[in-house]
């Protein structure tokens, strides 16, 4: 009872953090949950759809920001990179002659994310050009991973940076991009590792309430940020979740 509770507040105060700066919630979320449950497939699964409902309200809340042509971009990609996931997910059951996905694991995703975010705003040259289709190309490796990594969402989010766009259209558009890809997670989850979702739903139920009133408290604090240091925390946020990806190998075992 004790740890549902911290759940809950958990979950409120991630998505707080998330609406005030367009993310950080979902993968400190993703943690907390990770030492409480004992099974690493359902952790990522019951994130994906409590931080489906957290992005599709912040999706909602900020719905006349977003960007459709990014969106359309991660998209196309996302379809693509679920799609082999899948081929991945049969493949290794047939390889490892297991039951279901559930007795899978795979951790090496989580540091070469993190890898990436840091050389993308640290190493790369400031002027060295984005690739015309990089929200496409990232959607396509966010729906590659996120069905083993859980939080895909620091994948997209350096690109959000090279944009000149207002804080309230990354906050928007990330969190549209985010919520078609958990809850496209959804079925393959329930398909390929036996995921109900419904034998928790005592649990499920509080913490999806909590994420969509915290994201509404954190939307009425969003205004009081000016842009430049908006846009400061944003890249502290996205080293501190690099950095805590590098480590997640020798911190949690999924």
């Amino acid at each position: 009872m004790t740890e549902n509770l911290f759940l809950v507040i958990a979950a409120f105060f991630t998505s707080f953090l998330s609406a005030i700066i367009g993310m950080g919630g979902g993968i400190t979320l993703l943690g907390i949950m990770a030492i409480i449950m004992p099974d690493g497939f359902l952790v990522v699964a019951y994130h994906g759809i409590i931080q489906f409902v957290s992005n599709i309200t912040r999706t909602y809340v900020f719905r006349n920001d977003i960007e459709k042509k990014i969106f359309s971009h991660y998209s196309k990609g996302l379809f693509f990179g679920l799609f082999s996931s899948i081929a991945i997910i049969v493949a290794m059951i047939n390889f490892f002659q297991v039951g279901s996905g559930s007795e899978i694991k795979v951790d090496i995703l989580k540091p070469l994310i993190g890898v990436y975010i840091l050389w993308f705003l640290y190493i790369r040259k400031k002027d060295m050009p984005i690739i015309k289709n990089a929200f496409q190309v990232m959607g396509f490796f966010s729906g590659l991973v996120t069905v083993f990594v859980g939080a895909a969402g620091p994948l997209i989010a350096p690109l959000f940076l090279a944009e000149k766009i207002s804080k309230e259209t990354i906050i928007g558009t990330k969190a549209a991009c985010q919520a078609l890809g958990h809850f496209l997670k959804i079925p393959i989850f329930y398909y390929f590792f036996n995921v109900t979702y419904f034998s928790d739903w005592r649990i499920l139920l509080p913490l999806i309430s909590a994420v969509y009133f915290g994201t509404n408290f954190g939307k009425s604090m969003l205004g009081k940020i000016p842009e430049k240091i908006f846009k400061t925390i944003f890249k502290l946020a996205l080293t501190l979740i690099a950095i805590r990806l590098l480590i997640s190998v020798f911190l949690i075992n999924f």
